[in-house]
């Protein structure tokens, strides 16, 4: 129909031509950005549950004011891939045991190594005794190793927990700080990292305080941010998917990770000196983001030491069940550990 035409029609007529015209040119839009979209490779949004079982419960996660979520106490038999499993023991207070419950010399009242970190630490796929925390419990037996290590944790929450264990009158002979360059995202808890942890939502809370820095600098913390969100029809359209992860992106880039983490680890700085607390920063990972960050530590005054173990050799991971160290591994950073922990005790 020609503009003449159209221009003669009743008003009503010609509102309703055009909101027909515009809605079939959105729709064929929308049609060849979707068909676009999914030949450079995206598609619709899908979560797909992690293929862990946990018994008893089905949970290993429950809800905490102030870190988001932490470890349930009790006894747990964690199976993943429908094969492999681990045995787990988390105490009344939440930690990872690192000694026999009924060692009643351990048990005894000593100073204090605290160990913070996530999973690696806490020691996710490997038996209790397998963790390097247990393994540093028993090379250390005059001394009481505390593994604050909580899988999904980033500095942010060591921070936190430091803070929280200070405040009941406790105080170590030495904290180790176990860092990996994956923690700043999650110090900032920024939407991608709030997607990836999505498959496992269904062993308890996912939810957790994030830091941002404010115009001057300033270390801000915010309490128990909300789980993803995807954008509207996102799980029906890759293009819709694809908008998605190029604002994701975006916000990645400018949340400034790498230096709200280190903020973080100046305030854990000032708190260790306050207290006349002996501490190690030791670095999981081996890269360029790590290596500034232990340039920080060192420019810093704090001692620092690599505990890197080559994850990608079959020996030191548990794959194909799950990518987390295996207990060879932990061998390794109980071996790395053990000779700066000698010369800070």
């Amino acid at each position: 129909m020609n503009r003449k035409a159209t221009s003669s029609l009743p008003l009503p007529k010609k509102i309703l031509f055009y909101l027909i015209s515009y809605t079939i040119i959105i729709i064929v839009a929308f049609s060849l950005l979707e068909v676009l979209a999914r030949l450079k490779g995206f598609r619709p949004f899908t979560v797909k549950q992690a293929d862990i079982v946990v018994e008893p419960g089905g949970k290993f996660f429950t809800s905490h004011p102030t870190l988001g979520y932490t470890n349930l106490p009790g006894k747990f038999k964690v199976t993943l891939a429908g094969t492999y499993s681990f045995r787990a023991t988390n105490l009344d207070n939440t930690l990872r045991v690192t000694h026999a419950l009924d060692d009643s010399n351990l048990t005894a009242a000593k100073e204090e190594v605290w160990v913070f970190g996530d999973s690696i630490t806490y020691g996710w796929s490997v038996n209790d005794e397998e963790s390097y925390s247990w393994l540093l419990q028993e090379r250390f037996p005059n001394y009481e190793i505390v593994n604050f290590g909580v899988s999904g944790y980033g500095t942010l929450h060591s921070l936190i927990q430091l803070r929280e264990a200070l405040q009941t009158g406790r105080k170590p002979r030495l904290v180790i700080l176990a860092y990996a360059s994956w923690h700043d995202v999650r110090n900032t808890f920024t939407r991608s990292r709030r997607k990836l942890i999505l498959p496992s939502s269904h062993l308890g809370p996912v939810n957790q305080p994030y830091a941002r820095l404010t115009d001057d600098g300033r270390l801000e913390i915010f309490r128990d941010a909300e789980a993803y969100r995807e954008f509207p029809f996102a799980r029906h359209s890759a293009f819709i998917n694809a908008l998605e992860e190029i604002y994701d992106g975006y916000e990645e880039r400018h949340a400034r990770s790498h230096e709200v983490t280190k903020a973080i680890l100046k305030e854990i700085f000032d708190l260790c000196r306050a207290n006349r607390i002996e501490l190690i920063v030791a670095a999981l990972t081996y890269d360029a983001t790590t290596s500034d960050t232990l340039e920080y530590c060192e420019r810093e005054g704090v001692k620092t030491v690599s505990m890197f173990v080559d994850l990608t050799i079959k020996a030191n991971n548990n794959l194909p069940y799950d990518s987390h160290p295996s207990a060879i591994a932990h061998q390794q950073y109980a071996q790395k550990l053990e000779s700066v922990l000698r010369a800070g005790l």
